[in-house]
């Protein structure tokens, strides 16, 4: 099915984890003739049939199914994806999708969780405006049983859709909590619709003799462009000189807002130097993009580098900030190697679905990409959970500053330590699809 037979796309693309997050914004959107929506079961398939052979960057190897023959598209999906490359197209319900990177609102807990070095289960982020915020839940929980559950039946037996139920407003789930210092409790907490908060802990913090500017961000969503100008504001005027940017939990977001953060930190002395460049499929080149720095009224900061927080969690836009300001400025990584997520993906809308198959790469202006093994650190750190996020004594931060302060890690890199950089965390929850786009459960 050629380009012009498709439903018209969306304004809304991603780049995402991100999980990142799924997503990040396509420079360019692609254009073609609306037709009437055959929302059956079958019109859906064949819907997203077409689409995976015309748009998806790998068309060539989308294979010949009976797409008649499965019970829903996001059945028909698994099986048309390379699975040998593609770790992240999805579908989503269009009233999600654009809630969420529309308007940052999401449905849920509001805790982002998983497991420490220890193997045991804790939070590792908790919204503030969410249910769990409101529960009085806090960063560092470590979870004992969920739904009564304990957490080793629920990875030994796989129960996690199981135990924490449908994403449905209303929905209640039982976590029995352990606390430094306090017995083990249990709160019920019910799924609702919150707002999300991007922009986290943005604070200045003296370090010897560099004031220095850090926030956490969590997405690239539309509201997250008003949080970063409030954020970067503050910053100027406390003329910082360095700036310590956590992504740890970022999976990715729009490209637009991608770009307007990097524009905030640098911007070449060259008018309308390149940003990124988004480059699709043989058969669309005609939609690839060239897409430079923003032009922004208020000015960049002064900086000749940057320091970056990462995680296996940091992935899509994120590491489109790294790959992008790293053709122009240093960029050091403190943290562990991020998720590889160089390419991204647009978003069509059919029936009441948002359809996201990867369907770009990006580059930066020196033509760099492709870094699907992520971008190693140059201080690796342990995350422990043992400190709030932005306290100096925090241990992905506390090494950040130290590299910024003393030009090298706290501890020097060992014989093999680039490949024990790239080790997995000892147990993972998988995030998929659109909950990996919004980063929390």
């Amino acid at each position: 099915m050629v380009a012009s037979k498709l439903v018209a796309v969306l304004s809304t693309c991603t780049l995402a984890l991100a999980a990142s997050l799924t997503g990040g914004c396509a420079a360019s959107e692609p254009t073609s003739e609306p037709k009437a929506d055959d929302c059956s079961t079958a019109g859906q398939n064949r819907f997203l049939f077409d689409l995976m052979k015309d748009a998806y960057l790998w068309y060539d190897g989308v294979p010949d199914v009976d797409h008649g023959a499965y019970p829903s598209p996001e059945a028909l999906l698994e099986d048309l994806v390379d699975a040998t490359r593609d770790r992240w197209s999805y579908i989503s319900t269009k009233s999600d999708y654009e809630a969420f990177f529309q308007e940052g609102q999401t449905l849920g807990l509001g805790v982002r969780w998983g497991f420490d070095l220890d193997g045991s289960l804790r939070l590792a982020l908790v919204h503030p405006a969410s249910p769990a915020g409101a529960a009085g839940l806090r960063r560092g929980d470590r979870v004992l049983a969920i739904n009564k559950v304990d957490v080793e039946q629920l990875t030994t037996d796989d129960l996690w859709a199981e135990a924490v139920g449908p994403d449905e407003e209303g929905v209640e789930v039982s976590l029995t909590i352990e606390r430094a210092g306090a017995e083990a409790f249990t709160v019920p907490v019910r799924k609702a619709v919150y707002s999300m908060t991007t922009v986290l802990n943005p604070r200045v913090i003296q370090a010897g003799s560099a004031t220095v500017g850090y926030l956490l961000l969590t997405s690239f969503i539309e509201p997250t462009t008003k949080e970063l100008d409030g954020a970067f504001a503050m910053f100027r005027d406390s003329q910082i000189d360095e700036l310590v940017l956590d992504l740890r939990y970022n999976g990715g977001g729009r490209l637009a807002v991608e770009r307007h953060l990097a524009s905030l930190i640098h911007r070449p002395a060259e008018s309308g130097a390149l940003h990124d460049i988004t480059a699709h499929n043989d058969r669309h080149a005609d939609w690839d993009k060239r897409a430079p720095f923003d032009d922004l009224d208020q000015p960049a900061l002064p900086l000749s580098r940057l320091f970056v927080i990462t995680t296996g969690a940091t992935a899509s836009a994120s590491e489109t900030l790294i790959n992008s300001l790293r053709a122009y400025m240093d960029v050091k990584i403190v943290g562990s190697t991020t998720h590889g997520k160089p390419v991204g993906m647009h978003g069509w809308d059919y029936c009441d679905k948002s359809l996201h198959p990867i369907s770009f790469r990006v580059l930066n202006a020196k033509e760099e990409g492709d870094f699907y093994e992520g971008f190693a650190p140059d201080c690796a750190a342990t995350e422990t959970l043992d400190a709030e996020l932005g306290d100096a004594g925090e241990t992905y931060l506390a090494e950040a500053l130290h590299l910024l302060q003393h030009g090298a890690c706290s501890a020097p890199a060992q014989p093999g330590e680039a490949d024990e950089r790239r080790a997995a965390p000892p147990r993972e929850i998988p995030w998929n699809g659109f909950r990996r786009e919004v980063g929390a459960l």
